[in-house]
C-alpha cells in the first residue's frame, strides 16, 4: 500500500483533481482528491515528496490551464511558452506544500496533514499577487456549480471556499490512518466542517432580499479572434448596433458591449464617436462598451489603454475606465516600472498601460456600475474597490474568444459567479464570442449565452449598496492563514522526529 502510494499518490490526486473542475460536473471530486497526494507525503522523504508533487503539478494545471496556449492572440510559440511557464509556476504550489507536509508528518506523524489547508491555500493568494499574479486554477472554481456552500464565500471570499475544500481532504486522510475512538471524533469533527458551508448557504439565500433592480441588456456579436482586427471597424460597430436591436423591444435600462467591442480609440476617432453617439441617441439607451483609448505621452508617443465607455443619450462626454490589471505577456510585459526598458520588447503582446485609477459609471440617475474588464473580475482588491466606491452592479466586458470553445470560457464564467457571491453584487458579463451571462448576486446565472453563438440577453437584476464581510476584511484573510501556517511549522519543529523508514521509494 505505500509503495502504491509514494508511485501513484501524486499522479492520482491531479488527474481526479483536473476532473473536479469546470466545465466537467465533478465537483465532488475536489473533496476527496488531495488524500492520495497526503498518502504520498507520508512515504516519501520531503526532497522525494517535492520533486514528485512538482510533476504531478504540472499535470494538475496544464490540465486546467492548457488552455493558455491555445491563444490565438499571440504567436503559436509565445502562446505555448507562456502556458508553460504559468504551468511551471503554479505548480510550484503542489512541491511545495508536498514538501512541508512530508516534513510535518515526519515530526508529528500523520498529524502533519493538518498543515496542508494553510500551506497550500496561503500559496494560491501568493501566487494571485501583483503584476505576474494569477489566481486562476483554485480549489473554489471547482464548487463554482454548487450553490448552496458557496455562499460562505461573503464571509471569506472564494479563498475560504478552497480552505474548506483542502481541509476536508486534510480530516478524511486522517480517518485513514487514525484508529479507535479518536477516529470517531475526527469523522465527527468532518461531518461538522462538511456540513457548515451547506447550512450557512441555505439560510443565507433564504435571507436574501433586494428591493430594486434594473434591467439589463447584454450583446454577444460573436466576431471570430482570427478576424476581429481585420474587419473594418465600421463593420464591427454596424454589427453590433444591428445585434443590440433585437432586444430593444424588451426594453433594457442600458445595454452592454464586450471588452474591445469598438477596436479604435473611441475618444479620437471622429467618425466612431459620432456614430456611436448617433445610435445611442436614435435607441435612447445608455450605452457601456469596451473600446481602445490613449493618451498622450508627448514626443509623439502615447500610452494605449484597454478601456471601457459609458456612452449616454443627448450627451457627448465619455466617462473612461482604463483596465489596471493587464494580462501578463498578453497585454503588458511585466516588471517594467523597475525595468522600463521591457516596454521596448516586442513578443506579439498589445502592450497596454495599466490604467491609474477606478471610475463609477452611473449609466442611470439611479443606478451605480463597476466595470471589471476580463480577467479583472478574479482578482478581490478590484472588486471589492468598485464596491466600496458605490457600485450597486459589476458588469464584466470580456473576449474569451481568443481560446475558442477551450476549458477557459467556462472556468471564467464560474470565477464570475464566485465573484458575485462575494460582492452581492449583480454582474452583467458582455463577452464578444460568449460566455455572456447574466448574473444575481446568489450566483445564480439567470441566463446566459453558449460559446460561439450570435446573442443578446436580456433581465432584471437585483442592485445592492450594502458591503459583504469578504469584501471589508478579505484582505486579512492571507496574513491570518500565513500566520498561522507558521505557527504549525514551528509546532512540527518542537516536535522530535519519529523513527520512519520513508524515503526508500
Amino acid at each position: 500500500m505505500q509503495q502504491r502510494a509514494a508511485r501513484f499518490g501524486f499522479l492520482l490526486a491531479a488527474v481526479l483533481g483536473v476532473l473536479s473542475f469546470p466545465p466537467l460536473p465533478l465537483a465532488p471530486l475536489a473533496w476527496v482528491c488531495l488524500v492520495p497526494f497526503l498518502w504520498a507525503c507520508s512515504c516519501l522523504s520531503p526532497r522525494k515528496a517535492f520533486g514528485r508533487a512538482y510533476a504531478a503539478g504540472l499535470i494538475f494545471f496544464g490540465g486546467i490551464c492548457y488552455w493558455i496556449g491555445l491563444n490565438r492572440g499571440a504567436p503559436p510559440a509565445l502562446a505555448w511558452a507562456s502556458a508553460l511557464a504559468v504551468v511551471a509556476i503554479l505548480a510550484l504550489n503542489w512541491a511545495i506544500s508536498a514538501a512541508l507536509c512530508s516534513w510535518a508528518m515526519g515530526r508529528v506523524r500523520e498529524w502533519g496533514a493538518i498543515l496542508l489547508p494553510f500551506v497550500y491555500v496561503s500559496m494560491e493568494m501568493f501566487f494571485g499577487l501583483g503584476e505576474m499574479g494569477f489566481c486562476w486554477p483554485i480549489w473554489a472554481v471547482s464548487q463554482a456549480r454548487l450553490p448552496l456552500p458557496c455562499q460562505i464565500c461573503d464571509l471569506t471570499d472564494v479563498f475560504g471556499l478552497s480552505f474548506w475544500i483542502v481541509s476536508l481532504n486534510s480530516l478524511l486522510f486522517l480517518v485513514t490512518r487514525v484508529r479507535g475512538a479518536l477516529r470517531w471524533k475526527i469523522v465527527a469533527m468532518g461531518v461538522i466542517v462538511f456540513a457548515i458551508p451547506w447550512i450557512y448557504g441555505a439560510v443565507r439565500l433564504n435571507g436574501l432580499h433586494f428591493s430594486k433592480r434594473v434591467r439589463v441588456g447584454v450583446v454577444q456579436a460573436n466576431i471570430p479572434a482570427e478576424r476581429k482586427w481585420e474587419m473594418p471597424a465600421d463593420e464591427t460597430l454596424t454589427l453590433y448596433e444591428t445585434q443590440s436591436e433585437i432586444v430593444l423591444a424588451a426594453r433594457p435600462s442600458f445595454l452592454i458591449w464586450p471588452e474591445t467591442a469598438i477596436p479604435v480609440p473611441l475618444r479620437f476617432r471622429q467618425w466612431a464617436r459620432e456614430e456611436v453617439h448617433r445610435w445611442v441617441d436614435s435607441v435612447g439607451m445608455p450605452l457601456l462598451t469596451g473600446a481602445l483609448d490613449y493618451e498622450a505621452k508627448g514626443e509623439g508617443d502615447a500610452l494605449p489603454f484597454n478601456a471601457a465607455f459609458q456612452v449616454s443619450p443627448d450627451s457627448r462626454d465619455l466617462p473612461r475606465y482604463a483596465k489596471m490589471h493587464l494580462v501578463p505577456f498578453g497585454e503588458r510585459i511585466p516588471g517594467q516600472r523597475v525595468f522600463p526598458f521591457l516596454g521596448k520588447i516586442r513578443l506579439g503582446q498589445a502592450e497596454f498601460a495599466p490604467g491609474k485609477m477606478l471610475t463609477i459609471f452611473q449609466p442611470l440617475p439611479e443606478v451605480r456600475a463597476g466595470c471589471l474588464i476580463c480577467f479583472e473580475v478574479v482578482f478581490p482588491e478590484v472588486a471589492a474597490g468598485f464596491v466600496h466606491q458605490g457600485a450597486e452592479i459589476l458588469v464584466n466586458m470580456t473576449n474569451d474568444g481568443w481560446y475558442g470553445n477551450s476549458s477557459g470560457p467556462y472556468q471564467h464564467l464560474d470565477l464570475t459567479r464566485l465573484r458575485a457571491i462575494v460582492t452581492r453584487r449583480s454582474i452583467a458579463r458582455a463577452a464578444n464570442t460568449g460566455i455572456s451571462a447574466l448574473i444575481e448576486p446568489t450566483g445564480w446565472t439567470v441566463c446566459k449565452a453558449g460559446v460561439g453563438r450570435r446573442s443578446a440577453l436580456v433581465a432584471e437584476l437585483p442592485l445592492c449598496s450594502s458591503v459583504t464581510f469578504a469584501v471589508r476584511h478579505g484582505a486579512l484573510l492571507q496574513p491570518l492563514l500565513a500566520i498561522a501556517a507558521i505557527l504549525g511549522i514551528l509546532i512540527c519543529w518542537s516536535k522530535g522526529r519519529y523513527a520512519n523508514q520513508r524515503g526508500s521509494e
